[in-house]
């Protein structure tokens, strides 16, 4: 991945799974174990820059490079998530999925990001905030290094153009040739290296 990569901001705004979660009884989680299993600073990594010619071959595609990062992360009694049980009751939940997605495209200089939390149930779903929209992230069977990536039902996912720019926030939206996308395995470096570099 060339040198964008590092300036994608992964906590300047807060953000929670969104329209594809469920709510009350909570998520399962037992698709999202299954991608990453839980483990203290268990991290996928996931990334795809397209070729030109892929690009010719796909003329309406906007997206140019994408990177898309997966972590466990463990909670503390502070942070732990009180969560509602079959029985009607309530329970602390100690993890959450987070998630961090950067994208290129043609219509802007400047990298685009959102970041946020995720979850799944029948499916796997990551959101953003404040009616940010999401994606759905789907493994490929019989393709453990690859996910397919596709916006929720919510039709976009909003990203910014730069931290604390949410002012000129960006809805990233399915286009003709912008519907699914296939992401491959990355080395872990790339998403810890922009970690690092911002604090994460």
């Amino acid at each position: 991945m060339r040198g964008w990569l590092a300036a994608v901001t992964f906590s300047c705004c807060s953000l929670v799974a969104g329209e594809a979660l469920t709510e009350n009884q909570g998520p399962d989680y037992i698709k999202l174990k299954a991608l990453l299993p839980p483990a203290p600073g268990a991290q996928a990594c996931y990334a795809r820059t397209y070729d030109p010619d892929h690009l010719k071959r796909h003329p309406k595609q906007t997206v140019t490079e994408m990177v898309f990062s997966l972590r466990y992360v463990t909670l503390g009694e502070e942070e732990a998530v009180i969560v509602a049980t079959e029985g009607g009751g309530t329970e602390k939940r100690y993890f959450d999925y987070d998630f961090t997605l950067a994208a290129k495209t043609k219509e802007h200089d400047r990298t685009l990001y959102a970041s946020g939390d995720c979850a799944s149930a029948e499916g796997i779903g990551c959101g953003v905030e404040c009616d940010g929209g999401g994606i759905e992230i789907e493994p490929i069977a019989g393709d453990k290094d690859s996910i397919l990536m596709r916006f929720s039902e919510s039709g976009y996912i909003r990203m910014t153009l730069g931290c604390g720019d949410e002012e000129n926030s960006v809805e990233l939206k399915p286009g003709e040739d912008d519907k699914v996308f296939k992401l491959a395995k990355a080395p872990a470096a790339i998403c810890t290296s922009m970690e690092g570099e911002l604090g994460k």
